[in-house]
């Protein structure tokens, strides 16, 4: 053991020890990177290899740079030309070496795959992406969205947990993933399995939408499920829209607080036909969508969707 306390013996010795110690450290982290680039154009390779393309228009693309390959890829992506795109995105990782911008490649060809319905193929993608840098939190929310797609709430509970150490608030989603855990498995089906349940918005309007059970919450979080079921709710702060919809006889000298709601009862008791109409707006993509969601197509946010409604005429 004296032989490595240098203090007690010649310092030119303990100097060549140093040097050696420096050039053994040097020399492992040498291989060790040579080993892990080799592994790296390996995955990349076998990546690459999982997606055959269409080599009639590769002689004249490789002639191409990066940026401009990418922006190839970006207007077939937005035309919905997603072979064509895929292929050049594949092209365009072949040929750059830099991990950034291989991460991000990786990132757009899974949104592209994700798009056209490809969800392995988009999950193969994201995880070539983390491997790169696993807190990547727009590839994490991605495949996120791919898991609850294909059912599988266990892992999509784990990415949640990883981007909460992320700084993300993801509480009440996690509540909600194990709310459809439970109704996948049909686990639902009493009272006093629903009791247990940790309720928000979105927990109570799904409760609502496949189970008919109300619980407490503002009418413009179900309306729509409200006006297409006809269903009159015991609930004070409901009874405008029932008004309305001539579900509940109105009071005499009742003022509607509500513009659309008032314009929807004179158009009626005119013996005009109307119906509201809805459309559903991302509060944090400011993204409008035709459907409710929980959570948002294009941002992926969980329950930031608004119900817009307005009242209009049938009569055409």
């Amino acid at each position: 053991m004296d032989f490595f306390f240098v203090d007690y013996r010649d310092p030119i010795a303990g100097l060549i020890v140093l040097v050696a110690l420096v050039f053994v450290v040097a020399l492992s982290h040498y291989f060790y990177r040579l080993f892990a680039n080799k592994d790296e154009r390996q995955k990349l390779e076998d990546f690459v290899k999982k997606f055959e393309i269409d080599s009639s228009q590769q002689t004249l693309l490789k002639g191409f740079d990066i940026s401009t390959l990418l922006f190839l890829a970006s207007v077939f992506a937005k035309s919905a030309e997603f072979q064509k795109a895929s292929e050049i995105y594949i092209m365009a990782l072949e040929k750059t070496k830099n991990k950034e911008q291989r991460e991000k490649i990786f990132l757009d060809l899974a949104r592209l795959y994700f798009k056209a319905g490809f969800l392995e193929r988009s999950k193969d993608s994201l995880m070539q992406s983390l491997s790169i840098r696993a807190r990547n939190k727009e590839a994490l929310k991605l495949l996120k969205m791919i898991y609850i797609r294909l059912k599988l709430y266990d892992e999509v509970l784990q990415i949640l947990e990883s981007l909460a150490e992320l700084n993300e608030d993801s509480k009440e989603e996690m509540d909600f993933i194990k709310l459809l855990k439970r109704h996948e498995s049909l686990a639902l089906k009493t009272e006093q399995d629903f009791s247990t349940l940790k309720l928000n918005n979105a927990s109570k309007r799904f409760l609502y939408e496949k189970y008919g059970l109300y619980k407490e919450q503002d009418l413009i979080n179900i309306i729509d499920l409200l006006y297409f079921k006809k269903e009159v709710i015991d609930d004070e702060n409901f009874k405008e829209f029932f008004y309305a919809n001539s579900l509940k006889a109105l009071p005499k000298d009742y003022e509607f607080k509500d513009k659309n709601f008032k314009m929807l009862y004179i158009i009626k008791n005119a013996n005009f036909k109307a119906r509201m109409d809805f459309s559903y707006l991302c509060t944090s993509c400011k993204s409008y969508t035709p459907l409710f969601f929980y959570h948002c197509p294009f941002c992926y946010e969980f329950s930031k969707c608004t119900i817009m409604y307005e009242v209009k005429s049938e009569e055409d």
